[in-house]
């Protein structure tokens, strides 16, 4: 065989070489015709350094095609229209474990939100009103009149007799009763309608006192008629905290239906199927809708945990 025949062969079976490693690597079809052409001065090394380049190449367009295709998703586009990664395209068979932990995500903050709204419409103060914890038995006001300490001669202390007691509505400022302390200086005034009353306290030659209550709230009064003349008014009655509680359930409220409305989110976050870890913070965060208490909180930790089950559904975790 002379030496140009032989140069020919090794050149051949170079080829048929390289063309099989194309094949084998994915880089070109059993089917295509491609020839390979190349100088004749040029090493096996450099061809398989081109190969190699080729490959990285074709794997930085895939990656490029997918990342675009995310974006897209993300930006509102079409799933059907956009080439989705295989995570996405191909959903396993447990899809329905998918489906269910999103109904479940969903329905929990549903049934927050509910609650939420609940706590809006409600006004405690028609709670208070209502029959429920209004009383309508009657309360008896009873109480001690002293007369002032005498630090100086120490005297003073003791129980005045004959002080004239008057109860009076305020509402229409009739009398509701009437009573003098006995020897022991104490009075009771009975069957009083529990509502706002003013209680005066008057004697000849002392400081009349009147005293505003609601009878039933103080258990038993102890005055000090002082010598002089003229008022000593003061309020007995104790501080409402409606208007508080007003605003504590108010605020409630809508804390509850901003986390609800988060778990809603979250459910359709799951439904994308997009970042595992950014959809459970979300619905984690719809877990103070506190629903029921604590049956929507409950559904929605069930629903976080199938997610567990399908982390591998999202695109993140392909």
């Amino acid at each position: 065989m002379s030496d140009g025949e032989e140069r020919e062969e090794r050149l051949k079976s170079l080829r048929t070489r390289v063309r099989d490693e194309l094949v084998e690597g994915g880089v070109l079809e059993v089917d295509d015709e491609v020839e390979i052409e190349f100088d004749a001065d040029e090493d096996a090394t450099t061809l398989s350094d081109r190969i190699a380049r080729r490959r990285r190449r074709m794997k930085r367009a895939r990656l490029a095609r997918r990342k675009q295709a995310l974006l897209d998703v993300r930006e509102g586009g079409d799933p059907a229209v956009v080439r989705l990664p295989a995570a996405l395209r191909n959903r396993s068979d447990d899809s329905w474990v998918m489906n269910l932990a999103v109904l479940l995500i969903i329905v929990g903050s549903v049934i927050g939100a509910a609650s939420g709204a609940l706590l809006i419409s409600a006004d405690p103060r028609d709670l208070v009103s209502s029959s429920m914890f209004s009383r309508t038995d009657d309360a008896e006001v009873h109480g001690l009149v002293l007369s002032e300490l005498d630090g100086v001669n120490n005297t003073g202390g003791e129980a005045i007799e004959g002080v004239d007691i008057e109860l009076i509505r305020l509402s229409n400022e009739n009398s509701e009763g009437r009573t003098e302390t006995n020897s022991e200086g104490r009075f009771t005034i009975s069957a009083v309608a529990r509502e706002a009353m003013l209680l005066r306290v008057k004697m000849d030659g002392y400081v009349t006192i009147e005293r505003t209550l609601s009878p039933g709230e103080i258990p038993d009064l102890t005055l000090t008629l002082i010598e002089g003349e003229g008022v000593d008014s003061a309020d007995l009655r104790e501080p409402s905290n409606l208007a508080s509680a007003v605003q504590l359930s108010t605020t409630i409220a809508v804390f509850t239906l901003i986390s609800a409305a988060i778990g809603i989110v979250g459910g359709f976050e799951a439904r994308r199927g997009l970042r595992y870890r950014r959809t459970q913070w979300i619905c984690g965060l719809g877990l103070f809708s506190r629903g029921g208490i604590f049956f929507g909180p409950l559904l929605i930790l069930l629903g976080m945990a199938l997610l567990m089950l399908t982390k591998s559904q999202f695109a993140d975790q392909e």
